[in-house]
């Protein structure tokens, strides 16, 4: 599918003179090349060697200051560096460090609040691993703390290294705080929490990813142990866990899942609201220069009836990935009407002041 929107962000790169400017260029480059493995696997090392001499700073600056495709590749590098042994390296084990992202739809209750704490995460460990779903790899644990995105995204990369080699940083159980949902309206909401955990395998063998089942052999199950643990009467909690992701991966896949699904609860609801009024909507997708995709849903009878959403995009973003997935829903909900802007316009609020509200959101 073609895509039309523009990119709002402002170009960033990293600085001439980092440390890592040559590697991640290198690395950029080679997509589409056939050799991209190989390209972030030497900036995975350069990576490493940063850690491994205390230079957090270049990797943490690295991280914060490219966008695109060199702030995925960076993020795939420091993953790879943190997980993965160097041969200057004499370490026969690992603890590989992942996430378990999850995502929460609640609603029909309020106030309500769900616990931060898996009361007994016992029963979703065994529910893994007889699923496979890292792979062959049966020695991994899991904390029972569900943290948010922001406990685990300031988490540094240099404490997960020394994790991993086991240099008396505790294990996973340690590396992010329990964070509660609290339920403040009973209209429907999706929240994002990661569970946290560590595979110990050879430090010559490839980590859990290369052999992990796919989320539909385990994801119903352990949705509903979630729900029997964490539920309470009156709530309705839908749990959707996500596939086990090396660390800086799995923050990604979160955010954008959460992003996704957040707009799906909104296109949906909105398009039924629309059509139950006047009939079919209309859409309309822009890039907006706060860094936003904007979509509005709107009648083409009645104007003062019009829903506005704002999808925020991040450094790591694919806009050509974040419109294909506004144009798949709208399809999927037979929106027929698709106008999408090739430029960029200019912010503006999802309600605006006065007496009409133009737009409910």
């Amino acid at each position: 599918m073609k895509t039309s929107l523009p990119d709002p962000r402002p170009r960033r790169a990293l600085r001439a003179d980092h440390p890592l400017s040559a590697a991640v260029a290198a690395a950029v480059q080679s997509v589409g090349s056939g050799s991209e493995a190989l390209f972030v696997s030497r900036l995975a090392g350069a990576v490493r060697k940063l850690l491994q001499r205390g230079d957090e700073a270049a990797v943490l600056a690295a991280l914060d200051e490219a966008s695109g495709p060199a702030a995925a590749a960076i993020a795939e590098a420091v993953d790879m560096a943190i997980n993965g042994a160097g041969d200057d390296e004499d370490v026969a084990l690992l603890a590989r460090v992942f996430l378990l992202p999850i995502l929460f739809v609640v609603g029909g209750k309020a106030p309500a609040r769900i616990a931060g704490i898996v009361p007994d995460v016992a029963p979703i460990t065994a529910l893994l691993k007889e699923a496979g779903a890292l792979g062959a790899v049966e020695n991994f644990g899991l904390s029972n703390a569900l943290g948010t995105f922001e406990a685990a995204a300031v988490v540094s990369p240099r404490r997960l290294f020394d994790v991993v080699r086991g240099l008396g940083t505790g294990g996973p159980d340690s590396l992010i705080e329990p964070a509660g949902i609290d339920i403040a309206k009973a209209d429907e909401q999706v929240h994002l929490r990661f569970l946290a955990g560590a595979s110990v395998t050879p430090a010559d063998l490839p980590g859990f990813l290369e052999r992990s089942s796919q989320v539909g052999r385990w994801g119903m199950p352990l949705s509903q142990q979630l729900a029997r643990q964490l539920g309470e009467e009156g709530l309705s909690l839908l749990p959707l866990p996500r596939a086990p992701r090396p660390w800086f991966a799995a923050l990604e896949d979160g955010r954008f899942a959460r992003a996704e699904l957040a707009f799906n609860l909104f296109a949906t609801g909105a398009i039924r609201r629309i059509r139950s009024e006047t009939g079919d909507p209309v859409a309309d997708v822009s890039a907006r220069d706060d860094g936003t995709i904007r979509v509005d849903l709107l009648s083409p009878l009645d104007p003062m009836l019009r829903h506005a959403h704002a999808w925020p995009l991040t450094a790591a973003d694919d806009v050509g990935r974040v419109e294909l997935a506004v144009r798949e829903l709208l399809r999927d909900c037979r929106v027929q009407s698709v106008t999408v802007h090739a430029e960029v316009k200019a912010a503006e609020p999802l309600v605006q002041p006065g007496p009409f509200n133009l737009l409910r959101h």
